[in-house]
């Protein structure tokens, strides 16, 4: 699969849910030239959890795990401080073509009271990972049913798992970066609303600069109870030496905080535009350097957004 000309369509699902983290927390992630949209010392982050059927790199799964929300007028939009990819190909676009702090990751499902047999689509399985077809769900209402008759304990609920394995260059973290309670796949569709986003990306050594693209979601949004996100703790040093809790790769701060928020986006259809140069307060010298850098990064390769719709438009408005 290769990314070829905007715009770029993206299908599949999401969950999305919003979280409070501590400003002096998101700071750590967040560059300097943005004002960060904050009240009484917390802002909004979260995590944004995908998996997409289709896209440019094919079929792939997401999880945005995002510091807070960033303002730039007239749009204010969420940062990502992580974004985990369990695709090769996506994670190198992102971090060589949109400026993200890509990762590649681990998706590891368990639970669902079939255990290992849980993670295998076609099991009769209804947590909302696999949302099987009509065959498996109607396997499934029978085991339930089996379930209650019989005056058994109800199936556990399903938890993904989420590793960071992107060993190289410092990225990669020994403990599971967090573990997500799945909701089951039960629930009726929301009613089809289209949203249109804006992004920003950048601020990184391989994409110094800064970067915006707009997103146009059109999904079926739906109204959920919060979901448990448990981050275990952090490797210890060895030797004495400092564990990985000072490592930036160790998301406790921003996964870990109260939920607020939880979104469900159904048969989600996302189409994302070419990302173009975010000018903020540079002399008109620095205006023409990065419009021209810029312009030759995208000359020699198009860009696509693997980051979607993961914040509601000015949480705090």
């Amino acid at each position: 699969m290769v990314y070829e000309d905007p715009p770029w369509v993206f299908k599949g699902k999401a969950l999305y849910q919003l979280q409070l983290v501590k400003s002096e927390e998101a700071r750590k992630y967040i560059p300097d030239q943005f004002k960060l949209v904050e009240l009484f010392g917390y802002t909004l982050g979260g995590f944004y959890l995908a998996r997409y059927e289709d896209s440019p790199a094919g079929t792939f799964d997401e999880l945005v795990a995002m510091a807070g929300l960033v303002w730039n007028p007239p749009t204010s939009c969420a940062w990502a401080a992580r974004v985990y990819v369990n695709s090769r190909e996506a994670r190198d676009h992102g971090i060589r073509h949109v400026g993200l702090p890509s990762r590649l990751a681990a998706f590891k499902l368990t639970g669902g009271g079939d255990g290992g047999a849980a993670a295998q689509p076609g099991t009769g399985s209804r947590n909302w990972w696999w949302r099987p077809g009509p065959a498996a769900t109607a396997v499934a209402a029978a085991r339930e049913s089996h379930t209650a008759t019989k005056g058994e304990q109800p199936q556990q609920p399903a938890v993904l798992e989420l590793r960071n394995v992107d060993g190289g260059r410092g990225r990669g973290l020994s403990s599971p970066v967090c573990r997500i309670t799945l909701p089951d796949c039960s629930r009726a569709l929301g009613p089809r609303i289209s949203l249109s986003l804006p992004s920003f990306s950048g601020g990184t050594p391989e994409v110094p600069g800064l970067l915006r693209y707009a997103c146009d979601l059109r999904t079926n949004v739906g109204l959920m109870a919060p979901l448990a996100v448990e981050v275990p703790p952090p490797a210890a040093g060895a030797g004495g030496r400092r564990g990985e809790e000072s490592s930036p790769e160790y998301l406790a701060a921003v996964l870990g905080g109260r939920p607020l928020v939880t979104l469900e986006f159904a048969a989600m259809e996302m189409r994302v535009e070419e990302p173009e140069a975010l000018l903020l307060g540079q002399s008109a010298q620095e205006q023409q350097q990065l419009l021209a850098a810029v312009s030759q990064r995208w000359a020699g390769a198009r860009a696509a957004s693997l980051t979607t719709a993961w914040a509601a438009k000015r949480a705090f408005a």
